[in-house]
């Protein structure tokens, strides 16, 4: 029996934030902590939400392009589980990062992002040396990609881009992914509203056949 698709709620910001994805229960909650991006939090704000965290829930650490020390310090805070890498990062950051994990006693799994366009981009991330991969239409877009696509990618992933409370059924249906990955879709106004937290995992636990 295939296993049931996982949820990651991404782009966690506030303490309400934190209790809405406590009574939903998702399987993983996000952090962005590259600068670059709006919804980014400091390391001192993503550890007092960690604190306030189910710890039946992992917490993902999304980072760009940053140096591995940068990393590094999230994960000696003990403030993520897993890492996501959403730039350009290669194998040998990979490797490199792995090193540098090991060397402090950190070492947690790896999901490597990638933006989906062509068959070329999913052959690609299906050589991922990553322990997870996860498709997206772009960084934090909020719009999918062409789903036809995914037919011919034969590893297990996290599918992201503009899925939301509407349609996240369709996709675990469809294609059952390792795990569903939703942001911009379950905000108003900028924010995270808990009862479009509360419907999107709903909605893919009912897919999933978890009721």
């Amino acid at each position: 029996m295939a296993e049931k698709t996982k949820i990651k709620l991404c782009g966690m910001r506030r303490p309400e934030d934190i209790l809405a994805v406590n009574q939903a229960k998702p399987d993983y909650i996000g952090f962005i902590c590259s600068r670059r991006f709006w919804r980014h939090i400091s390391l001192e704000e993503a550890a007092v939400l960690k604190r306030m965290l189910d710890p039946g829930i992992q917490a993902v650490g999304v980072f760009v392009d940053e140096p591995y020390e940068e990393i590094a310090g999230w994960l000696k805070k003990g403030v993520i589980d897993l890492v996501q890498l959403h730039g350009e990062e290669d194998e040998y950051y990979i490797r490199q990062l792995r090193k540098v994990m090991l060397f402090q006693e950190t070492l947690v799994p790896v999901i490597q992002a990638f933006r989906v366009k062509t068959e070329k981009d999913l052959l690609r991330a299906g050589h991922s040396i990553a322990d997870y991969i996860l498709l997206d239409s772009g960084a934090g877009s909020g719009v999918t990609f062409d789903w036809s696509l995914l037919d011919s990618m034969d590893r297990p992933y996290f599918l992201a881009g503009g899925l939301g409370p509407d349609n996240v059924a369709e996709a675990i249906r469809r294609f059952h992914p390792y795990a569903v990955d939703m942001s911009s879709s379950l905000e108003t106004e900028r924010k995270k509203d808990p009862e479009k937290i509360r419907r999107a995992v709903r909605e893919a636990r009912n897919a999933a056949g978890c009721r």
